[in-house]
């Protein structure tokens, strides 16, 4: 369950990304395990035949050496054949368990999980996580798998416990074997065990990581309001855009070459550059004390004004400011331009 009842909301992708920056992420401990026990197995195949020829050639050479053996270039040799069958084991296990975490949660680099906090050191709440129901969970689990643990291995084991007495009678080689073999048996049975363990683990893991992530409905509506602004501020935001837009409007009506209107209620103003637009283009456009405004500066900067309520009523619902105007209506527009040029003497 959620620490908190109220958190009955899922994780928003802003929870996640912020818990993901403060390297809280989805992980099992068991993964890794299983995912390197598997990887051991496979190594060991191969490195059994690999270091034991370099060891037992190392051992002919050192003692065909004799006393030359305590020379600083025989140590040096040892010391490379050691770091080599080392790298042999080390390297694989540790690509295998880097991986097996990337697969879980991909690469995450955040300095703040390992930042200490002051609540880690309270000896209350410490008491409380000691006593708490998780950390009993916590233990039965471990000692659950410890328990199945050392049942497979007793199982794994018991088969060979006749040859274990007779070992000793065989030589050091078939001795050699015979060890190998088995911890090759008990590496497989161990890294097969682990599988279904990491995966109920895993799917657990997952479910306790989306409960922890859990919101609240405030929550979920406070972080809304910090992604897309509080509703106030939006509106006084869309306000003075809109405040903007129309002095902007308003500022090209006096460049206008005429504006169309219904007396009372449409005003449409047009400009047309006949080197410049493909046709008249809609500059300004409003409706009541709108276009009582656009009447107003067109009749102070001289701008004709042409009343024709259907054709104002056609423009206005048809065009946007910038668009041009329909082609059913370049004869309509044609006729009152050449009216106003024919009137300033420019056709």
């Amino acid at each position: 369950m959620a620490k908190d009842p109220s958190k009955t909301e899922k994780a928003t992708p802003r929870r996640r990304q912020k818990a993901r920056e403060e390297g809280q992420v989805l992980k099992s401990q068991d993964v890794p395990v299983a995912v390197t026990l598997l990887m051991m197995f496979i190594v060991l195949i191969f490195y059994v035949p690999f270091a034991s020829s370099r060891l037992i050639a190392y051992f002919r050479f050192a003692f065909s050496q004799g006393a030359d053996v305590f020379y600083p270039s025989f140590f040096l040799l040892t010391g490379k054949l050691f770091v080599v069958l080392a790298l042999f084991v080390m390297i694989p296990l540790l690509v295998s368990g880097i991986a097996a975490n990337v697969l879980q949660f991909g690469f995450i680099f955040s300095t703040k999980a390992i930042q200490p906090k002051l609540e880690m050191i309270n000896p209350v709440k410490g008491l409380g996580r000691l006593f708490s129901l998780k950390t009993a969970f916590e233990t039965f689990r471990n000692v659950l798998k410890l328990t199945v643990a050392i049942v497979v291995a007793y199982y794994t084991v018991k088969p060979i416990f006749p040859e274990i007495f007779t070992m000793f009678t065989l030589s050091i080689n078939q001795q050699a074997y015979f060890m190998m073999k088995y911890t090759l048996i008990l590496v497989l049975a161990f890294g097969l065990f682990s599988i279904p363990i990491a995966g109920i683990d895993f799917f657990y893991r997952r479910w306790e990581y989306e409960e922890n992530l859990k919101m609240t409905k405030q929550e979920v509506k406070e972080e809304y309001k910090q992604q897309e602004g509080h509703p106030l501020i939006k509106s006084a935001i869309r306000k003075k855009q809109r405040e903007i837009a129309m002095r902007r409007m308003m500022a090209e009506v006096p460049k206008a070459d005429v504006v169309i209107t219904n007396p009372e209620h449409y005003a449409v103003a047009l400009k047309y550059e006949r080197k410049k637009m493909a046709a008249p283009t809609v500059v300004a456009k409003g409706v009541d004390a709108i276009a009582l405004k656009i009447r107003e500066i067109a009749e102070k900067h001289g701008v004709p004004i042409v009343e024709d309520p259907p054709l104002a009523r056609t423009l206005y619902e048809s065009c946007d400011v910038g668009d041009t105007i329909p082609e059913e209506l370049y004869v309509a527009i044609a006729r009152i331009l050449a009216k106003i040029y024919r009137r300033r003497g420019k056709l």
